[in-house]
C-alpha cells in the first residue's frame, strides 16, 4: 500500500471523512488516549528505510535489524563448526520456520501458534542454561535474537511513521488518503478514508 503522489489535501479540514475537525483536535484526543492512529506495518517498514521524514537514526536501525536475523544464524553456524557439533546444522530449517513465525503479521493470523513457538524457545533457553547444553543454548539465543529483531524492526517503524505523521499535517493527510493510516477510538470505533466501523456497524464511503 502506498500513498499517492496525486493527493492534494494538506490540512485535516480538507479531509471529508476524517473524524476530527482539525489537526489540533485530533492531537489532543490522541494525547488523552481517546483515539490513536494505526498504520499499515508493511508500508511502515518501507518508509523507515528511505521514506520522507524518516530520521537517519531510524534508517540505520532498520537496516541493522533487517540484517540481525541472518547474522544470528551465521553466528550459530560458526559456533557449531568451531565446537564440532555439526549435527546441529540439521536444525537450520527450524530457523527458517521461526523467521516467518516470529513475524508480527503471522501473529495476526495464528497468534496461538506464534506464542507457542516463542514460549518453547524461552523455555528451551532457560533449560539449556540450567543444564549446560551449549548447543541448545546457542540455538535458542539465536532464535531469541531473531524474535527480538522481527518485533523491534516493525515496532520502531510503526512508531516512527506515526510520530512523523503527528509532526507533519500534510504527511498525515497523505497517509490517510493513501489508506495507510486509520483512527481507532478507545471504544473500538475505527475510521479510515474508505469506511468507518461505528457502534458495531460498518459504513463504506462511495468513491
Amino acid at each position: 500500500m502506498e500513498a499517492s503522489d496525486t493527493d492534494k489535501a494538506t490540512k485535516i479540514e480538507q479531509l471529508g471523512t476524517f473524524p476530527f475537525k482539525s489537526f489540533q483536535e485530533y492531537k489532543k484526543a490522541s494525547f488523552e488516549g481517546v483515539a490513536q492512529p494505526t498504520v499499515d506495518i508493511s508500508f511502515a517498514l518501507q518508509w523507515a528505510q528511505n521514506g520522507i521524514h524518516a530520521p537517519k537514526s531510524l534508517r540505520f536501525q532498520t537496516s541493522f535489524l533487517m540484517m540481525l536475523p541472518f547474522l544470528s544464524l551465521l553466528g550459530f553456524i560458526i559456533f557449531t563448526i568451531v565446537t564440532q557439533n555439526c549435527w546441529y546444522l540439521l536444525t537450520i530449517p527450524v530457523f527458517i520456520i521461526c523467521y516467518f513465525v516470529f513475524h508480527p503479521s503471522f501473529g495476526m493470523l495464528l497468534k496461538l501458534v506464534r506464542n507457542l513457538f516463542i514460549g518453547l524457545t524461552v523455555i528451551g533457553f532457560f533449560w539449556a542454561a540450567w543444564s549446560s547444553k551449549g548447543g541448545l543454548l546457542a540455538m535458542t539465543i539465536s532464535l531469541l535474537v531473531i524474535w527480538f529483531a522481527q518485533n523491534r524492526i516493525y515496532r520502531s517503524a510503526v512508531n516512527g511513521l506515526i510520530e512523523a505523521a503527528n509532526n507533519h499535517e500534510d504527511f498525515f493527510c497523505k497517509l490517510w488518503e493513501g489508506k495507510i493510516l486509520s483512527i481507532r477510538f478507545y471504544n473500538g470505533d475505527t475510521y479510515s478514508v474508505a469506511h468507518k466501523f461505528e457502534n458495531g456497524n460498518y459504513t463504506f464511503y462511495k468513491k
